[in-house]
């Protein structure tokens, strides 16, 4: 199938809802409800009831572009290496599992706020709360290996295009290396402060490469000189 540049443009739309879901919950719901006191943590979810379910459904929506994210770049670049463009997919695909069931413990802090009183104490739930969201966090961490798995053929399948410029392919190489470099530094380290430095480059590469999409698509002209 001949790459064009309305699959291009679907493609950037898939990531542009994405990154703007996944901002949307990290920025409005976790860093404004999330906090080092389980108490507070607590309160905050009971007094933003509404706001944290916006924010799971928002985690829900980004795990699922991401998925479609793949498929429609593995349409846009299959003519260029169908087994690049599959392990592309099968890892976005691996990594998408992992942050819907990871999703799971970022929604246990609110069935916590909510328990009726029984056995367990206000702090004792405030306190499970926050290992879930703990657990949450590791979760991503260990997600993060398939997010930058799926890059790497991205970012080759990109170098080998010509009809995509090579810029994002290396970019995405780069990222690739940088996420993996972070799970290291996260877990062996225990550093987060490290871990999210090596993220930026994921965060260069993504905005530039999806807005390339919706703006300038494809080189329809080197699409028909690369299938010759």
């Amino acid at each position: 199938m001949k790459p064009t540049k309305k699959t291009a443009r679907v493609a950037g739309l898939m990531f542009l809802l994405m990154v703007v879901s996944g901002l949307f919950a990290e920025l409005f719901f976790r860093q404004e409800l999330f906090t080092a006191d389980a108490a507070q943590t607590a309160a905050n979810i009971l007094q933003n009831t509404l706001l944290f379910r916006a924010g799971i459904l928002s985690d829900i929506i980004m795990s699922m572009s991401y998925l479609l994210t793949a498929l429609m770049l593995y349409k846009l670049l299959r003519s260029v290496s169908e087994d690049k463009a599959r392990l592309m997919v099968l890892f976005a695909a691996a990594g998408s599992v992992i942050l819907m069931l990871n999703i799971l413990n970022e929604y246990m802090p609110l069935v916590y706020a909510t328990a009726q009183a029984g056995a367990l104490s206000t702090p004792q739930l405030g306190e499970l709360s926050a290992l879930s969201f703990a657990a949450y966090n590791n979760g991503y961490m260990i997600g993060q290996v398939f997010f930058a798995l799926w890059v790497l053929p991205l970012g080759q399948l990109i170098c080998r295009s010509k009809f995509i410029p090579k810029v994002f392919g290396i970019l995405f190489i780069i990222e690739a290396v940088c996420g993996l470099l972070a799970v290291v530094a996260y877990f062996l380290l225990n550093s987060t402060t490290i871990a999210t430095i090596l993220l930026i480059p994921c965060t260069v590469a993504e905005f530039a490469f999806l807005f390339w999409l919706l703006i300038a698509g494809i080189n329809e002209k080197k699409v028909s000189a690369a299938q010759a």
